[in-house]
């Protein structure tokens, strides 16, 4: 079994489209885990096991070539200046 400490801003289905090239595997990670929901907020300071599954290695491949860590988690407020700028546009 591996562990990864997620990177910031990440969430669940970053680990899981990062380590596994898809996100079919977000309910093994948290499974595996014991999370509660899909939602759980992860910190880059815990450890996150992951467990043994089939990976589609072309996307794996090409994130760690690329150095590419998805992430896409947003703060409260990120998300409300991202609205406000959608109210303002014509």
């Amino acid at each position: 079994m591996e562990t990864i400490k997620p990177q910031q801003n990440q969430n669940i289905l970053d680990i899981s489209l990062q380590k596994y090239g898809t996100i079919e595997k977000v309910f093994d990670i948290v499974e595996q885990n014991g999370y509660e929901t899909v939602t759980h907020e992860v910190s880059e300071y815990e450890s996150i096991e992951l467990p043994v599954s089939n990976v589609k290695q072309d996307i794996v491949n090409y994130y760690e070539t690329s150095g590419i860590y998805p992430a896409t988690k947003h703060t409260v407020p990120e998300i409300n200046l991202i609205l406000q700028e959608r109210k303002e546009k014509p």
